[in-house]
């Protein structure tokens, strides 16, 4: 890839939350653990550039058929990665291998505590490919609320959504 080319991010995440629930049955009561899954993928159209050895990816994010937009931008230094986001929703989450990171999470309902544990962080490159893949565990307000897989393509190539 070269400084200022156009490319295209695909982000495809896996969200897998817990949810402890106690009930009552037969007169006892039960804890019982519900686990939920969250599919997302989706792809924009942004910029690449290198500045001072490290790289920057900038688009644009629309949310859920509204107008409302963020900026958001990917920064690749060395062995970590760090996403940026500003507009209707803004934060800094950043990926560094065996470390936990915390940050704010703003929305326009309020704003919250996020810890972003990484467990692991691998970055491929091609010639026109930066494939970035993540496993992290994500806390709000210091409670455990979900493991995440998520992997990033940046890329030169045109992209489709997978069915």
């Amino acid at each position: 890839m070269n400084n200022k080319d156009k490319v295209f991010i695909k982000i495809k995440g896996l969200y897998t939350g817990t949810m402890d629930e106690e009930i009552q049955q037969d007169g006892e009561e039960t804890e019982v653990i519900e686990t939920q899954d969250d599919e997302v993928e989706v792809i924009n159209i942004g910029t690449y550039s290198v500045v001072n050895g490290k790289e920057y990816v900038r688009y644009e994010e629309v949310y859920d058929d509204s107008q409302e937009r963020s900026r958001s931008i990917i920064k690749i230094d060395g062995e970590s990665v760090e996403v940026t986001k500003k507009g209707v929703v803004s934060t800094k989450m950043v990926f560094e291998r065996d470390r936990k990171n915390m940050t704010y999470y703003q929305t326009p309902y309020g704003s919250m505590s996020l810890g972003i544990i990484t467990k692991n962080l691998e970055i491929e490159r091609t010639e026109d490919t930066i494939s970035i893949y993540l496993v992290y565990g994500m806390e709000v307000n210091c409670e455990h609320l979900s493991d995440c897989d998520m992997q990033i393509t940046i890329t030169t190539k045109e992209l489709t959504i997978e069915e």
